[in-house]
């Protein structure tokens, strides 16, 4: 049965993770991964402040595990990063890539990382959980769902993105000013504060493309 597992990593179990000792308020979101011949290029945005996009373009360039890493696109909030990978370090994308799973999303603020994948069955998770081992990297469970009961909701949400969507509304998240924290939500949730809002952002991003946004 196809599910869908939300692991957690420490901030600096992930290379890109070297992002947050030059810029600890940022915030890192990984946007795709392209197999290129014998390596792996991440896209990601890193959600900080614009005049910091230079020099943790200059951190992770020095990075071992990175062959090469360049910034597509810059704004005043965000910049749009592209990497290399060594493929003598590839690591996490190595573990990922032998179990044959798909990364749904992933996330990293300093507080640490959450990677949601998707398995066609719960042999490719083990698999997963194992080779991270293999590879020293400390991966923690945190849930799994079958992917039947994940997706196909309502406006193309999925039902952990809904629940946390409605208790956010419910609890006054989105009031002015905000009358809870996603910490508090993530207690009631039973998960972290960065995990609801990786949530949120994620639906929220569906609920606008399947309702406001005209187009594919």
């Amino acid at each position: 049965m196809a599910s869908i597992a939300e692991f957690t990593l420490e901030a600096d179990a992930f290379p890109l993770g070297a992002t947050f000792e030059v810029a600890p308020a940022a915030t890192l979101e990984l946007d795709r991964l392209v197999p290129v011949g014998d390596t792996v290029m991440p896209f990601f945005w890193i959600h900080v402040a614009g005049e910091e996009v230079d020099v943790i373009r200059e951190r992770l360039a020095s990075l071992a595990e990175l062959r090469s890493v360049s910034v597509l696109e810059r704004f005043a909030d965000r910049g749009l990063f592209e990497a290399e990978w060594h493929p003598g370090h590839l690591g996490l994308m190595q573990a990922i890539a032998a179990a044959d799973v798909t990364v749904v999303s992933a996330s990293g603020t300093a507080d640490g990382w959450v990677f949601e994948l998707r398995a066609a069955n719960a042999d490719r998770l083990r698999a997963f959980r194992d080779n991270c081992e293999a590879e020293g990297i400390p991966a923690s469970l945190q849930r799994v769902q079958r992917l039947a009961s994940a997706s196909g909701g309502e406006f193309g949400v999925t039902a952990p993105q809904r629940e946390a969507l409605v208790l956010a509304y419910e609890r006054g998240y989105y009031d002015s000013p905000a009358r809870t924290s996603l910490s508090d939500l993530g207690a009631e949730l039973g998960i972290t504060g960065q995990s609801v809002g990786s949530r949120l952002r994620r639906g929220t991003a569906t609920l606008l493309s399947n309702t406001l946004v005209d187009g594919t």
